[in-house]
């Protein structure tokens, strides 16, 4: 019985080979190395493109044995994904190309040989992922033709089928044609599910898709936060398409770096290994509110800016922005639900600020008695790493943790220290408040902020190094009812100084 799925499912699969997505072996031009047959006209220019195949397999599929099969499982179009060991090291071929074209089209100029009347086209591939076919090209050229007229590449693009969109993304990815890919996109894009999102993720990446490759990656990222519960709403419309017809058995991790998506007749293996560079160039993006800033710099730090003064302050929530004080550069938003509870931090003004979004980039955890505080990166929780596969995100890091002496009636000026993360040493280090001077004369303690301070506040401090008075790290001023200087220094970075002085703005049960 099961011997007869795996045929029938096999017979389908050469049946529907034209429409797959992942194609299997094609047909390769014999000829030497060395010896090209030049076949170009006065009409048209040969094309010849030789698609260069890594060893390693990025995405494969398995099918599935009977007794797995459910009646509800989800369908897809067979041959997306396919196993492609015996296709080799490369591909060849010839597309021709009207004549006209070639000095409209920048990258048929660059590698065109007059010499040889040849355009030659190096495409690199991955073993698993689509390679571009003739009628691809033949579409692009086509829809290149016309692209100055909206309602006829739109008709054009109606009458494809996925297949030919899939190949018309391809060929906007390597002509580096936006207008091609935006096309594409919006017609691949309709009832988003987990596998189309996926083939979307294997495409831009490899292709280096530079509209799309980064935002597919973090629809993935969000997806996998949301399919593990720490994302609690999608705000991405792409997103919630996928998830309002994603099944949370359809999506498994095989650690440490497989992505399995279940359809009803195969398992779709994804290696999430070909996705470390969009990783990495994700972590230099997150990087910018993480790493020293090169000089001592001086912010503007607000707290709910945009809500009018007749609102109770006591009333939540707050938000908090940082604002760079030369030019007012907005830098990061931070948000607090209610008095007690845990702040947000997102690099952006939301819609909806919601932890683990698009924009989140950290959080700040407290204890009840507000005297002890934990500054965490956008990480997922430690718990949960097996969860995740590898290089789509990463578990979250501590960078910073604050504590305050008990001073519930006052007595003295608040006094805490800090812990934080260097981040280029990945050491941590420590920076203690200024000690203020009492003056009997006045009945108060006062410490010289250099006019950086307008309003006297317990929430006016700076920091030092223990032993050292002299330098000064970080300074925290009010100067309005909710307005307050944040000046600083290397190595603390905005997302640490910022949070510093969230805390310090914040109420707290032991600390007056």
């Amino acid at each position: 019985m099961q011997m007869n799925l795996i045929q029938t499912l096999q017979q389908k699969r050469n049946e529907k080979f034209q429409n797959s997505l992942f194609v299997p072996q094609p047909q390769q031009i014999q000829q030497s190395k060395n010896d090209i047959q030049v076949l170009s006209n006065e009409n048209y220019i040969q094309m010849y493109i030789k698609c260069t195949i890594t060893p390693d397999q990025v995405a494969n599929k398995e099918p599935r044995e009977a007794k797995d099969i459910e009646d509800d499982d989800i369908d897809v179009i067979l041959d997306d994904v396919i196993e492609n060991e015996e296709l080799g090291m490369k591909k060849e071929f010839n597309v021709f190309v009207e004549r006209g074209l070639v000095p409209q089209i920048k990258l048929l100029q660059q590698n065109y040989i007059e010499k040889q009347d040849l355009i030659k086209m190096p495409v690199c591939g991955s073993s698993g992922i689509r390679l571009p076919e003739e009628a691809d090209f033949m579409l692009y050229f086509e829809f290149f033709k016309i692209k100055d007229k909206p309602t006829d590449y739109t008709v054009l693009a109606q009458n494809q089928d996925t297949k030919l969109l899939f190949g018309l993304l391809i060929c906007g990815c390597i002509f580096q044609d936006d207008l091609a890919q935006e096309l594409a996109f919006k017609f691949l894009t309709k009832k988003l599910t987990v596998e189309s999102l996926i083939k979307l993720l294997l495409i831009t990446v490899q292709y280096e898709s530079s509209k799309y490759s980064m935002y597919i990656y973090k629809l993935v990222k969000q997806l996998m936060y949301y399919k593990n519960g720490i994302l609690k709403e999608a705000n991405d419309p792409l997103l919630k398409d996928v998830i309002s017809q994603m099944r949370s058995s359809q999506v498994i991790i095989e650690p440490p770096n497989i992505i399995i998506i279940v359809t009803k007749q195969f398992n779709l293996r994804i290696n999430t290994t070909f996705l470390y560079p969009l990783y990495k160039r994700m972590e230099r993006e997150r990087g910018e509110f993480l790493k020293p800033l090169q000089e001592y710099s001086q912010f503007h730090v607000t707290r709910n800016g945009e809500i009018h003064d007749d609102v109770d302050m006591e009333e939540f929530p707050h938000i908090y922005y940082i604002k760079k004080e030369q030019n007012q550069q907005l830098y990061l938003v931070g948000i607090q639900f209610e008095a007690h509870g845990e702040m947000l931090i997102f690099s952006s003004l939301c819609d909806k600020y919601s932890k683990y979004n698009e924009h989140y980039v950290g959080s700040i955890e407290r204890n009840i008695w507000g005297t002890s505080f934990n500054i965490y990166d956008d990480g997922y929780p430690e718990e949960m790493e097996r969860l995740f596969p590898e290089w789509i995100g990463l578990k979250r890091r501590k960078i910073m943790k604050i504590e305050y002496e008990t001073n519930i009636m006052a007595s003295q000026p608040r006094h805490f220290d800090i812990a934080y993360l260097n981040i280029e040493t990945k050491k941590f280090e420590e920076l203690v408040t200024l000690k203020p001077k009492y003056n009997p004369q006045r009945d108060c303690y006062q410490l010289n902020f250099n006019g950086r301070a307008k309003i006297p506040s317990a929430r006016n401090f700076q920091m030092i190094k223990q032993g050292d008075e002299q330098t000064v790290f970080l300074l925290h001023g009010k100067m309005d009812k909710n307005l307050f200087n944040l000046d600083f220094r290397p190595p603390l970075s905005i997302l640490q100084a910022f949070s510093v002085s969230l805390v310090s703005i914040s109420s707290k049960a032991l600390v007056s």
